[in-house]
């Protein structure tokens, strides 16, 4: 992320980030360019917020701060000086040595709101700003929350009706309440009735580990050079400059390719990267990829 001279010298001349996380007292030294989500998640390792778009359109980073859900994959860390930061980490609370689920993760778990989950701890936290605000909301005042959180696979039916329930737990003190689901009229021992997913737990509380939350020793980062057009024809590609620059281990073009160039769903139609004098058809279509020591190195190669 670049910075302008105003916003570097600001930062040199900051003092120390003073926040509180998940009722815990921090206090970090600026980085430049740093959000919100990467400090979470690199300085702290509280990588239950999930990282999905970076451009504040799926929601699935949203935190709480000073109680209001927000976006943190651009929220800048040095804003967050003597704010009050709650995390998908902090719903949760240990009770003689076991996990106390909030009645949102309960519901999440119970109504099969949780499939990938990469999601659900966005939701979640969208959803508990939701209902600290409006403790009996309805169907519109839900959907109206989560308009801006996104979902690729377990469906917002699930989603909303686990809201509610967790919304009417909440207002009564009673145990949140189950979906009405039948079992099959042909009874077995597993087959024909509801489970609750074996790895719902760990995706409402935060603990679930995606490719993203793996850190290894020496292992390198990587950034996709991509097309920002929607229809067009790759007719040069200069990665000279990226290949020089110190901490950049390699550049990758679709002639580096070993296997098959194409994938697809149903048909092998779409190109892994876009080469010399191929069709660019959608925005985001891969040109290059970058390999470097840092993200930050791997981010400047890919300009």
């Amino acid at each position: 992320m670049k910075l302008r001279g105003n916003a570097q010298n600001r930062i040199m001349g900051m003092s120390n980030i003073n926040l509180s996380v998940n009722g815990q007292q921090y206090s970090l030294e600026p980085v430049a360019g740093e959000t919100l989500s990467t400090l979470l998640r690199q300085r702290l390792q509280l990588t239950g917020t999930k990282i999905g778009c970076e451009e504040a359109e799926c929601g699935a980073c949203t935190v709480l701060i000073d109680g209001e859900p927000i976006v943190s994959c651009i929220y800048p860390a040095e804003r967050a000086d003597g704010k009050t930061i709650v995390t998908i980490e902090g719903l949760a609370q240990g009770v003689h040595e076991e996990m106390k689920l909030h009645p949102l993760q309960e519901a999440f778990i119970e109504h099969g709101a949780v499939q990938c989950g990469f999601c659900i701890p966005g939701q979640i936290m969208t959803a508990y700003a939701l209902l600290k605000h409006n403790p009996n909301p309805d169907s519109a005042d839900v959907r109206f929350a989560l308009k801006d959180t996104l979902c690729r696979c377990a469906g917002y039916p699930t989603i909303e009706n686990a809201i509610l329930a967790a919304a009417q737990a909440l207002r009564t003190g009673e145990p949140v309440q189950k979906p009405n689901i039948p079992d099959s009229i042909h009874v077995h021992k597993s087959v024909g009735h509801t489970h609750a997913r074996h790895d719902g737990m760990d995706k409402v509380i935060g603990t679930a580990i995606y490719t993203d939350d793996l850190v290894f020793d020496g292992m390198l980062y990587a950034k996709v050079r991509r097309a920002m057009i929607p229809h067009g024809f790759l007719t040069k590609l200069d990665i000279s400059k990226a290949k020089t620059l110190p901490g950049v281990v390699a550049v990758l073009t679709a002639e580096d390719i070993p296997g098959e160039h194409n994938h697809g769903l149903v048909i092998f139609d779409w190109p892994v990267m876009v080469g010399l004098g191929e069709r660019v058809r959608y925005v985001g279509d891969a040109l290059a990829i970058v390999a470097a020591e840092t993200q930050a190195i791997a981010e400047q190669a890919a300009g």
